[in-house]
């Protein structure tokens, strides 16, 4: 049966201008493959010249993010259970807390362990031996007191604990206090500048999060200063769950800023949030974040640096995820923001209780089996979103591939696990790719829920296969 869609041109022209524009002084190249010699280990995560919105390696590769935030573990064998089943399953990046227990270095102050930092250097060593770039976040303090068991503070800076503070606002806005900063980051670079593991130095963990004033003064000055301590890697920032309207302008800031090197957003579906858009279904929660980046005009790569479900206001992971043993909430955590021109999937929260507690490692793998050759760097892709009364259509059109991710709308979380309605099964839909890509030479269609390939006619008008929840559909044009 046929049904009605149509091109968001709007978004189509915001975003590929923009692109075009930042692609027009760099000449396309029939391909990157064998440009080095250099291994995956052996090259570093930057950001591609030929296209800033994505990633490339050092040695030219493409550099697709994929996988999760694995902030810590209870141990240090918990830790390599994670990124041991993240690799086997195609993923290649994790963000780690340097400021969880499991590897603070600093637990008095201006003292560093070098037991701790034997933890660090496994940690690195377990990314070379299973091919898995890591983000390295620095900080997560929001306030400095004396209690020793509240979340995200740092009793050991305070004053009643021999540290030099009275509180937070005296580490973030005073010269002694950025110091403290970077003499915890300088131990930290004679252990670790220029290792080709690390994909990247960040700087705080939602530093919006900081019980004071100070957050766009204290970025503009350290940003600059980590970046000169290491030179070969990223340097990034990330800030709070985006859940309400006023966020947006420290987001603007922080995200434009020349020395921030990625733009990163988090959102989580929230129940509480004041804003609407984090009760939608998971795939539109995604893409809206991506879109909000986006409106920043900036050029760089952007990221779901965070993304997950929680309890009412962030009181606790969400019960979603005990009924969820299929994963449909992480695969559209993945699909979602790069199918709607992010650098690469969501990178989800809840690593322990959600994807190892239901065995969901496997979704990583079908997302790489759906990018499989796939080069956003030479594509230049331009994302473009299609409207279908049956589902909802994501496509990144390149200049030799249209990649596009079909999503259900009929099905989302307050269906499958609010309503306990099963996702339907989808039969004799069409869709007409015409505006897109006239002259095809291979139609392909992928069902990451079978982990199966087909091919269709190689004609605009493509017969999909019956499918459940989504199906991600590859054209390649004629030269």
């Amino acid at each position: 049966m046929n049904r009605r869609y149509f091109i968001d041109q709007a978004f189509f022209l915001s975003v590929g201008i923009m692109g075009r524009k930042a692609f027009a002084l760099s000449p396309m190249i029939s391909s990157v493959k064998g440009q080095s010699s250099l291994s995956f280990n052996d090259a570093f995560v930057t950001v591609s010249k030929k296209n800033p919105f994505y990633f490339e390696l050092s040695s030219g590769e493409p550099f697709i993010v994929n996988g999760p935030c694995i902030a810590g573990a209870a141990d240090m064998a918990t830790m390599e259970s994670y990124i041991k089943n993240l690799s086997a399953n195609g993923g290649n990046f994790a963000r780690v807390w340097l400021s969880n227990k499991l590897f603070e270095v600093e637990k008095k102050f201006g003292e560093y362990s070098e037991e701790q930092a034997i933890k660090i250097d496994t940690l690195l060593a377990w990314a070379v031996k299973y091919k898995i770039k890591i983000k390295l976040c620095l900080d997560n303090t929001r306030q400095i007191i004396p209690d020793t068991i509240a979340w995200f503070n740092k009793p050991q800076y305070h004053t009643e604990h021999g540290g030099p503070f009275k509180n937070v606002d005296e580490y973030i806005n005073t010269e002694a206090g950025r110091q403290a900063y970077l003499k915890r980051i300088d131990f930290l670079q004679r252990r670790y500048n220029d290792h080709p593991a690390v994909f990247g130095w960040e700087l705080w963990n939602e530093m919006n999060g900081i019980m004071c004033d100070g957050l766009r003064e204290w970025n503009a000055v350290m940003l600059p200063k980590v970046h000169q301590k290491f030179k070969k890697n990223l340097v990034l920032q990330s800030l709070g769950s985006f859940d309400m309207e006023s966020r947006r302008d420290d987001y603007r800031y922080i995200n434009q800023l020349p020395s921030n090197d990625v733009g990163q957003i988090h959102r989580y579906i929230d129940e509480g949030a004041p804003l609407n858009i984090c009760t939608a279904p998971m795939d539109v929660l995604a893409t809206d974040a991506i879109n909000e980046l986006r409106s920043y005009h900036i050029q760089k790569p952007m990221l779901l640096a965070e993304v997950g479900a929680v309890l009412a206001n962030h009181s606790g992971s969400s019960d979603l995820y005990a009924l969820d043993k299929d994963g449909a909430l992480l695969h559209d955590m993945l699909f979602a923001p790069f199918f709607s021109g992010a650098a690469g999937t969501g990178n989800s929260w809840h690593w322990d209780t959600y994807i190892d507690e239901n065995n969901l490692w496997y979704h990583y793998k079908r997302f790489n089996n759906a990018v499989r050759n796939i080069n956003p760097v030479e594509e230049q892709f331009v994302p473009v979103k299609m409207y279908h009364e049956r589902f909802r259509i994501y496509a990144l059109v390149g200049q030799r591939t249209v990649l596009a991710w079909c999503r259900d709308i009929k099905n989302d979380w307050k269906s499958e696990f609010r309503k306990g309605l099963p996702p339907e099964v989808i039969n004799k839909e069409k869709i007409d790719f015409s505006n897109l890509a006239s002259s095809l030479k291979a139609v392909n269609l992928y069902d990451p829920w079978l982990d199966k390939w087909t091919t269709a006619k190689s004609a605009a008008l493509v017969s999909l296969p019956d499918f459940k929840r989504s199906i991600v559909i590859k054209l390649e044009k004629r030269a």
